[in-house]
């Protein structure tokens, strides 16, 4: 059996601060319509974490110290089955949220979180979310929205275990990967996603060979190129092509 640590994360697992000074508020996409003086508000409830790249966030079934929100890195999602077999559920980058699912109902974490870079988080109270999303109605319309685009994301995984051949799978996991980026750092030529193969075949579904001889054909084909962990996107036309 696999036993989940409960414990608190120690504190000299991360760099902390008090509060979230000289931090771009705006730049949170949960907050970014709000007035300033509300956003300083907000600031106040606020803590800043600075976690190290591969540290553990959290785990499944521990007790919820917040709401988190990505302000700079990236993290996965995973949940871990019985016999040790891990799955990544989803890459969350900047202006993320996680643990909106403990605001309501259970304060129990109902995944486990890990950085993949470092990663700086802007964490606030149960409580305290809780209180702003009464008092401010549109944050709470963006907090729907967020939750509308994960169930979302869980169909869509869903249909690509349940239609897609293994090729497929990679193309699709690519194609998403690359769409989030772009929302991210804007339209470029050509869109990066940092991933080893391994990671990239968890979240996928498929297995580690799999995945590189998917690779390989498609940098093959110049429709991709990889280097050094990063998977670079060169025609993503193309590569939606290879869905159909």
């Amino acid at each position: 059996m696999v036993y989940f640590n409960t414990e608190p994360i120690p504190v000299n697992q991360f760099i902390h601060s008090p509060e979230a000074p000289k931090m771009d508020m705006h730049k949170i996409k949960l907050f970014s319509n709000l007035q300033p003086e509300v956003l300083e508000h907000i600031k106040s409830l606020s803590q800043k974490r600075i976690y190290p790249k591969d540290t553990t966030v959290f785990v499944r079934d521990q007790e919820a110290d917040g709401v988190y929100i990505i302000y700079a890195g990236r993290v996965k999602v995973t949940s871990l089955y019985h016999d040790g077999r891990e799955k990544i559920l989803a890459i969350l980058g900047e202006g993320e949220i996680l643990g909106e699912m403990t605001l309501w109902g259970s304060n129990l974490r109902s995944a486990n979180v890990e950085t993949m870079e470092v990663t700086t988080f802007l964490i606030i109270s149960r409580a305290n979310f809780r209180m702003l999303l009464k008092s401010l109605p549109g944050l709470s319309l963006k907090v729907i929205e967020l939750l509308s685009e994960r169930l979302r994301q869980a169909v869509r995984q869903i249909e690509e275990l349940t239609f897609l051949d293994a090729r497929r799978r990679v193309i699709g996991s690519l194609i998403y990967l690359s769409d989030e980026k772009k929302l991210q750092t804007g339209p470029e030529t050509h869109i990066v996603v940092s991933m080893t193969h391994a990671e990239l075949a968890n979240l996928t579904g498929v297995t580690r060979e799999t995945v590189t001889k998917v690779l390989n054909e498609l940098q093959d084909e110049k429709i991709i190129s990889i280097s050094r962990r990063q998977i670079r996107v060169l025609n993503p036309a193309t590569l939606r092509e290879q869905l159909l």
